[in-house]
């Protein structure tokens, strides 16, 4: 029984398949269902959304589930198992299969998902439906092109490619008899498995496998948080190779945490749990918010008219949220979006999605109501957690929901605001007593944050009873678990602030801190350390540091106090060791040091010690150094008690003395320290006077040496020379410790390094006992003191020393001497004295006698002290006296005494160069001039006189008549005297110290040739003479004594011009002919002697004429005339002219001038002469005699033409140029002259200077005036066939003549426009001045043919004319022009070029001016607008034909973003009128299904339907392209707007059960079905039909004695809904297995023609609507005919014959096999056994109740 049951469900859902495939697609019917190319063209709509969209299958596929219906008790659950086999047969290379436990598709889910847009789901958002986009399980195909559905008794596939019958791709069903069977799929899904009620099987596009899988492994492990159905969801691969792959996503429980007074809100506490492969199972718990608002008016939508209010909730997760490696989704929308909004918790609401559901809409005011709602349903969320503690381990967790992270969206921040500023007035932050000892809620502005360690440091001194009373009324102070570091962010976005430096020393000042353990104290140091910054200047002032004071007693005091620096200011010290410590306090007590304390031992003890927290402790101390509390050594506290120490009290000094003795017996000083202090502290000398000053310390006088030399006195006493007194010898006691007689002095002694002599360094001092007579004990003391000082290396004070070598303490044979004075001779010295004995007198020799010969071991000390030893000494002794001696008036004895020493030392080799030096420039030689030096002496030869040589130098001669003749004996002594002798060096002497004299007659011929033989004689080295004479004039010449410079050797050549510009030359008889032998000299003096020279002389003495103004006008034509002469008869060259050539001498207008810059006036320098200003050789002051020398003047340098006067042209040139003046000449010399500066160079300053003259004067003559000559045009001859000369400002060639032409280059140097395009831009720019039309056409002609365009880019900006009647015009913007407009829409907005212009022009308004070539979209849509504001709101059929044409024409993406912002109205039609009405977009419907349009458009009072064209004549464009656009541009279908209802009192239970065989659904109706789909209109493949009539096959029939009454209801606007009844006479809802008729109609049969209408429409229509919707009309009236003749088969099989259809052997044996007497075939049999085991459990057959959910995508 349960067999046939299944078998009979089978053969009803592949009728009901049959039904959908032949009536609503028209499978197998000849006459297509009306409603098929509505269909076709949905489904295009269809093709287009799916694949413009960014749709998330998986994300449909799920929410499909959640709108799914489940039985009472199952648990809900997805599965997605993704394998490599391909059970589908299909060539996929991976199959995935999605598992669903619902109650399965009934007949009315598979009508829908077999239609576009008929989802029941549409306002029922309230009911708890998600979906919404219209896309649903039709999104599959995005990766399958085969989707098959395996659902209660239904095995269909849908296919994406077009069906080959009808033509409709995507909702055409198709029975599945083969691949996948039902055990491949439970292979997949698991043998021991149960196999739920839906099964979609999707084979996978090859392209989409590894997509597919990545959006598997990308499920958001968070994904059923927010659904009320789907408890879990598996994801998994089953092939055999790989190891099982299994992710589980399931809420593991669900618990209501509380129950509000408001109904509004609830919470419960909801765990996730995410099992994945080789991973243990993760576990989160979220707590769930949710809490309900009503919506506002000014928020709702279309969408969501149904919903009254917004619901949302909050998540928010316990620990570490479930991730699964994807991103923390923030925003919910059932389904999780892509949106991240960087908070701790998730937000879900019913939000508007984008298409792609990975976002909402932030600018939907649906939206943004929602998110001002979600502040206070967070704040309400959180207080309720902040209330209800037992729900988390700790109070601070709560916290960690805040959003305290800023979020990438903008709108999301202002969210967050909004949190923040809501929260911040509300008791939720948990505070404490300082203590922690209670806890209470307070404002985030009440709360303090307070550091950990100071919060453990409160704690400890508490426990140590340091707090004082007064801590507890301190403000309260954030609870301990929320203020720690982790919680920064939520504290700081709470405003939550810090403790203040000032609230951390009011609570430190309010302790007692001398109660505190040493421990305790150092780590309160260290906290204070740590956040120094904290406290600024306040921490000054709180007694913290710790000191023992002079009577041992515990103080405290201030950083202030010790740090001051003034007089008085507290120095607290510590030592690093606690044994040093510790003598160091009880040595600061027995000194009573004012001011110096040391810390308690005990707190030493504490700071040093060396555990883990040293490196604290170290910044402790190194805190403390700041505050001038620093660690003291031995050695430090030394330094201050030296301070201490005063000259009053000798006492202290010497217990200070005892202190350094102990501390360095104990180890505390080590000998370096001892050193140094003993070097600075107070001593007690031996006048028991204490000494705080010393420089050298000595050691006792008692048995010193120094007490021998000086006496018992100390001589340095006031160089801070201190002698160590008797005073330490004595023993004492320091601190319980004794000091032993002595041992004190000894220690004193050796530290301060006391000395005695000779290690003594002595001051730099007189030494008064040098200045006495010395023993020879005494002598030989202070000579060892000398050696040992010498042997050091140092230098020895020079005041000292110089106090020892004045002394007279010396003894000699002569007396008491000066070491400087006293002398030790040797044998040789001995002699020399004896040898000059007449001159030397009482020489100090030492008293060898007196010193014992001892003296003689000193002789390096006394040598140092100045004392003359050996004969070096004697000889320097007899030198110095000679050299007093030597000085003017020394008679000849002396001076021959002089000369033998010189001469005996020189033998010997002993001469002192140096005395030598002073000899040689004491003034002790006789000579003419008086007494002289040696050195610059002369001793003239014999060759010259003395006068001669008097007369013209002043050299001191030596007087040989003085000495006689023995001074000739010593000529090798007198040249190593200096004394000059020779002829050779004689006559440099003289050059060389030459001096002329102011009497120049005085100078005779001798002394002239005297002169010139010196010079020849210094050769080279006579430059110095030759300046000293050079300018004197001492030579004799014609006209007297002249300097050599101003006179030239004679020369018979220029003898005339001498005479004639009387140039001096030298006399001759003067000299003698002896003078032409010194022509070398003379040259060398500046005396000229060849041609070239006397060239410059003669031009020198021009210039002189020239400068004196000598140079009259008789004067130059005289001269004019000499070169005239002179070039023939002497082959005169320019170059010997150079005198005339630089010189201004020619007078022309601009003045005198050189020859080059003058120019003398000709033919050719006339037209241009009244307006430049040329140097014009002045022939008034000249007389035109001066024209005669044209030649010799143009030899000179004078100018003539232009090659060379171009220059002048542009220097003189007046600018600017006046027309009246310039003849055409004039302008053609300008040209000529610019011709030759630009040969010259480019770079030519001139001709830049010459061009912007001529560019900035008005010049040129053309057909239009003159003008300047960039606004001139030189006309080629060429361009007369395109433009006339008169349209151009062209220059005037009748004026200048063809020759105007040659100058082209030159004209375009000065601005000319000479080239093309230079003429294109000057005649653009003249367009704007013209208004004739034939001009300006003539010059877009020339524009056009040289193909200009602007260099401006911004074409936008540029004007073109437009003609108008009678020759008048406008100029237009480019951008209000176009080239074309075909259709002549535009008249009235945009000016048409091409019919102002010929076509051959127009492409260039389009590349020049940017005109475009048609009206752009923007243009259209202006155009349409303004349509649109017409009264009647209409458009005609062109009008409407020509936008959509331009539309489709266009299509880009572009133009589709324009259409979506600014298209607001379409165009909509009504069957009842042929109008055409422009209505709002959201107010209109593309008519997909034409039986609903038909439908409506009998009560169409409103235009519903956008706007289709009803031909191709009509319009060329496709319904099909249209429509995609209408789609696009989000205008709804029909179909998914439309709801349709079955009357509510129609039920199947109330309706009788008839055997469709007896008269509807037997063998003929099936064989009509049958041999139709097999025939050429349709042509279904032999497998699909079979599954079609088998859906026919198994339809139950039921009739109804009630009127079949249908409403459909459209809602245009919110605010109307129309809406349409229709009664039925048969309905066979899509995908239904029930078919239901009219029992009257029924019992008529054949005689109710109005019924077998109905009968065959509703079946054909059913099964090919979707398939082949033209077909389905051909079917309908086969089925009629067949229906009037009782579907007998004879009647049936010449019906066939005739409609030219046959059945196949296939066919006949499929009607065998459905039609046996059992009803039930084989195959069927076994089908329905196998089927039996896995649809046990599968929902009831019977339709759901319409509250239900009956539709899905």
């Amino acid at each position: 029984m349960a067999a046939s049951h299944t078998n009979e469900k089978l053969r009803s859902a592949k009728l009901h398949i049959e039904e959908i495939r032949t009536k609503k697609f028209s499978i197998g019917k000849k006459e297509p269902n009306p409603l098929t190319l509505d269909l076709h063209r949905a489904v295009t709509s269809l093709s287009a959304e799916l694949y413009q969209k960014d749709i998330h299958f998986l994300m449909e596929l799920i929410q499909n589930a959640e709108d799914n219906e489940y039985k009472k008790g199952v648990e809900p659950t997805l599965e997605f198992v993704l394998t490599k086999k391909d059970i589908t047969g299909t060539g996929a290379p991976a199959t995935l299969l999605v598992f669903n436990n619902e109650v399965g598709f009934s007949r009315k889910n598979i009508d829908s998902i077999c239609s576009i847009g008929r989802s029941t789901k549409k306002g029922k958002r309230q009911q708890g439906f998600i979906g919404e986009k219209g896309i649903g399980f039709k999104s599959v195909f995005l990766v399958s092109s085969q989707p098959h559905i395996f659902s209660n008794r239904y095995r269909v596939r849908f296919t994406e490619e077009p069906n080959q019958d009808c033509g409709i791709g995507y909702v055409v069903p198709e029975w599945v008899s083969g691949k996948p069977h039902l055990s491949s799929i439970c292979d997949v899904y698991g043998v021991n498995k149960i196999l739920p009620t839906t099964t979609f099987i999707l084979p996978l596009k090859p392209d989409k496998v590894e997509a597919v899988r990545a959006q598997l492994s990308e499920l958001h492990p968070e994904i059923l948080l927010f659904l009320s159905k789907v408890k879990r969801l598996y994801v998994r691969g089953c092939d055999p190779e790989e190891a099982d792959d299994v992710s589980t996503i399931s809420i593991f429980s669900e618990t209501e945490h509380m129950d509000l007074s408001d109904e509004r809100a609830n919470s419960r506490v909801v765990q996730l749990s995410v099992k994945e492969k080789k991973c243990d199972t993760e576990l989160c718990k979220y707590y769930l918010w949710r809490e309900a608002f009503p919506v506002k008016p000014g928020n709702q939508v279309s969408l969501r008219m149904d919903v009254e209010k917004w619901v949302i909730t909050l998540a928010f997760p316990f620990g570490e949220r479930l991730t699964r490696g994807t991103s923390s989704v923030g925003i919910f929308a059932f389904l999780p979006t892509a949106m991240v909004t960087n908070f701790p918790f998730v937000i879900q609401a019913d939000f508007i999605l984008a298409s792609s559901r990975e976002s909402i809409l932030l600018d939907n005011v649906w939206n943004l109501g929602i998110l001002d709602c979600v502040p206070s349903a967070f704040v309400n969320a959180f207080q309720s957690c902040v209330r209800e503690l037992q729900l988390f381990p700790s109070v601070d967790q709560t916290f960690e929901f805040l959003p305290a992270q800023d979020s990438a969206i903008p709108v999301f921040n202002n969210l967050r605001e909004s949190i923040k500023t809501s929260l911040r007035c509300l008791r939720i932050v948990p505070s404490e007593i300082f203590s922690g000892k209670s806890c209470l809620f307070i404002t985030p502005e009440q709360a303090v944050r307070v550091l950990p360690k100071f919060r453990d440091l409160v704690l400890q001194m508490e426990s140590e009873g340091a707090i004082s009373s007064n801590l507890s009324s301190l403000n309260k102070v954030l609870h301990s678990s929320l203020d720690l570091e982790k919680y920064s962010a939520v504290l700081d976005f709470l405003d939550v602030a810090a403790a203040s430096g000032h609230w951390y020393t009011k609570c430190i000042k309010s302790c007692n801190i001398v109660l505190l353990s040493d421990e305790v104290y150092v780590e309160l140091l260290g906290f204070i350390v740590d956040n120094e910054k904290r406290f600024a200047k306040g921490i000054k002032t709180i007694p913290l540091i710790k000191y023992i004071n002079s009577e041992g007693n515990l103080e405290l005091c201030t950083i202030a106090e010790t740090t001051t620096g003034i007089p008085g200011t507290l120095k607290v010290r510590y030592a690093m060791e606690l044994e040093l410590h510790t003598w160091l306090s009880k040595c600061n007590m027995e000194f009573g040091c004012p001011g110096v304390y040391f810390i308690p031992n005990s707190t030493q003890k504490a700071l040093l010690k060396n555990k883990p927290i040293c490196r604290r402790n170290w910044s402790v101390r190194n805190w403390l150094g700041q505050a001038r509390v620093s660690s003291c050594s031995a050695h430090d506290y030394a330094s201050l008690l030296q301070n201490h120490v005063s000259g009053e009290e000798p006492n202290l000094a010497v217990t200070l003395s005892n202190f350094l003795y102990h501390a360095h017996r104990k180890g505390f000083l080590d000998d370096n320290s001892i050193s140094d202090i003993c070097r600075r502290i107070p001593i007690i000398d031996g006048a028991d006077h204490v000494r705080m000053q010393r420089t050298v310390t000595l050691v006792p006088a008692l048995d010193s040496k120094w007490m021998k030399l000086f006496g018992p006195q100390n001589p340095f006493v006031e160089q801070n020379y201190v002698d160590i007194g008797y005073v330490y010898s004595k023993s004492s006691l320091f601190l319980g410790e004794s000091t032993p007689e002595k041992e004190l002095l000894h220690f004193i002694s050796k530290h301060s390094k006391a000395v005695d002599l000779p290690e003594l360094c002595p001051p730099d001092v007189v030494l008064q006992i040098a200045s006495r007579e010395l023993s020879s004990e005494q002598a030989f003391l202070l000579l060892d003191w000398i050696r040992l000082l010498q042997n050091k290396g140092s230098p020895l004070p020079l005041i000292f020393i110089e106090s020892i070598r004045d002394g007279k303490w010396m003894k000699t044979y002569s007396g008491y001497v000066s070491p400087r004075k006293a002398i030790l001779p040797d044998e040789t010295g001995k002699a020399i004295i004896d040898m000059m004995k007449d001159v030397l007198k009482d020489v100090p020799i030492l008293d060898l006698e007196f010193y014992m010969n001892r003296i003689n071991l000193y002789q390096d000390e006394l040598k140092f002290l100045g004392v003359g030893l050996g004969s070096d000494d004697v000889r320097r002794l007899v030198a110095n006296w000679l050299n007093s001696l030597a000085s003017p008036g020394m008679n000849k004895l002396c001076t021959f005494s002089l000369l033998t020493f010189i001469n005996f030392c020189r033998g010997r080799n002993m001469i002192d160069e140096d005395w030598l030096d002073v000899v040689k420039d004491k003034r002790w030689v006789k000579t003419h001039q008086g007494y002289n030096a040696p050195k610059g002496s002369i001793l003239l030869p014999s060759e010259i006189e003395a006068e001669t040589c008097l007369k013209i130098t002043n050299l001191p001669i030596v007087d040989q008549a003085f000495y006689g003749s023995r001074l000739g004996s010593f000529l090798s002594e007198l040249r190593l005297l200096g004394v000059t002798y020779g002829l050779e060096e004689v006559q440099k002497s003289i050059a060389e110290n030459m001096t002329l004299t102011s009497n120049l007659p005085s100078l005779t011929g001798s002394c002239g040739l005297l002169i010139l033989k010196c010079i020849r004689c210094l050769g080279s080295g006579a430059a110095g003479v030759i300046i000293k004479i050079k300018c004197k004039p001492w030579i004799k010449t014609t006209l007297g004594f002249k300097t050599p410079s101003e006179t030239v050797l004679p020369d018979p050549r220029w003898g005339a011009l001498f005479n004639a510009l009387q140039v001096p030359a030298i006399e001759e008889s003067y000299y003698g002919d002896a003078i032409r032998h010194f022509t070398d000299e003379l040259n060398a003096i500046g005396v000229v002697v060849d041609s070239t020279g006397a060239t410059k002389m003669i031009g020198a003495r021009f210039n002189s004429l020239l400068s004196s103004s000598s140079l009259a006008p008789a004067t130059t034509m005289l001269l004019l005339g000499c070169i005239r002469e002179l070039i023939p008869n002497m082959s005169l060259q320019r170059s010997e002219l150079k005198w005339l050539l630089c010189e201004k001498w020619l007078k022309t207008r601009h003045g005198y001038k050189t020859p080059g810059e003058s120019i003398i006036s000709g033919s050719n320098w006339g037209p241009i002469s009244f307006f430049v200003d040329l140097p014009l050789i002045d022939d008034a002051h000249y007389g035109i005699g001066i024209y005669k020398f044209k030649d010799e003047l143009q030899m000179l340098g004078v100018i003539t033409d232009f090659e060379r006067g171009a220059p002048f042209v542009a220097k003189g040139l007046h600018s600017p140029i006046q027309p009246e003046l310039l003849a055409s000449d004039g302008m053609i010399s300008l040209l000529e002259c610019i011709k030759h500066l630009r040969s010259r160079s480019d770079d030519e300053p001139l001709l830049g200077d010459l061009r912007q003259n001529v560019a900035e004067s008005r010049c040129l003559k053309t057909m239009k005036g003159y003008k300047i000559p960039q606004e001139c045009v030189l006309f080629d001859p060429a361009w007369e066939s395109i433009l006339k000369r008169s349209d151009a400002p062209s220059i005037d060639e009748s004026f200048y003549g063809t020759s105007i032409f040659l100058y082209k280059n030159q004209l375009r140097d000065i601005g000319v426009k000479v080239d093309p395009l230079d003429v294109c831009s000057l005649l653009s720019g003249l367009l704007l001045s013209l208004s004739d039309r034939v001009v300006i056409t003539s010059i877009y002609g020339f524009l056009n043919k040289f193909q200009w365009s602007p260099k401006d880019q911004d074409k936008c900006n540029f004007q073109v004319w437009i003609p108008g009647s009678k020759g008048t015009g406008v100029w237009a913007n480019s951008q209000d022009c176009v080239l074309h407009d075909r259709k002549n829409l535009f008249s009235s907005r945009l000016f048409c070029l091409e019919k102002f212009y010929k076509k051959g022009l127009l492409p260039f308004f389009s590349s020049a001016f940017g005109v475009a070539e048609n009206p752009s979209i923007n243009d259209y849509l202006l155009l349409w607008n303004s349509w649109a504001l017409r009264d009647n709101g209409q458009v005609t059929v062109a009008e409407c034909c020509s936008f959509w044409e331009f539309v489709v024409d266009s299509w880009n993406q572009q133009v589709e973003d324009i259409l979506k912002r600014n298209l607001t109205k379409l165009p909509a039609t009504m069957d009842t009128v042929d109008e055409i009405y422009l209505v709002s977009r959201e107010e209109v419907f593309i008519a997909d299904d034409l039986q609903l349009k038909k439908i409506f458009s009998s009560s169409n009072k409103v235009p519903l339907f956008v706007w289709i064209p009803k031909s191709i004549s009509e319009c060329y464009i496709t319904p099909r392209r249209l429509h995609a656009i209408y789609e696009i541009l989000r205008v709804r279908k029909m179909s998914e707007s439309v709801e349709c209802n079955v009357s509510g009192t129609l039920s199947f239970e109330h309706c009788e059960k008839v055997d469709p065989r007896e008269r509807l659904i037997g063998r003929g109706l099936i064989k009509i079905i049958l041999g139709f789909l097999a025939g050429p209109e349709v042509n279904m493949p032999v497998k699909e039909r079979h599954e079609v009539a088998r859906s026919i096959v198994v339809l139950s029939v039921y009739k109804s004695d009630k009127p079949i009454q249908v409403c459909y209801q459209l809602k245009p606007s919110a605010s109307t809904t129309v809406e349409v009844e229709k009664l039925k006479l048969v309905l066979w809802e899509k995908n239904s297995p029930h078919l239901l008729i009219d029992e009257l109609g029924y019992e008529d049969g054949k005689d109710d023609l109005e019924f077998v209408a109905s009968f065959a429409d509703e079946l054909s229509r059913g099964l090919l609507a979707q398939v082949r919707p033209t077909a389905a009309d051909a079917l309908s009236k086969i089925i009629q005919m067949g229906y009037m003749f009782h579907f007998n088969e004879n009647e049936v099989e010449f019906l066939l014959m005739k409609e030219n259809l046959e059945l196949f052997v296939e066919d006949v044996k499929f009607l065998d096999s459905a039609f046996l007497s059992s009803r039930e075939t084989t195959v069927t049999a076994v089908y329905r056994k196998r089927a039996h085991k896995k649809l046990e459990h599968l929902g009831p057959s019977t339709p759901m109740p319409a509250c239900k959910k009956q539709h899905r995508l």
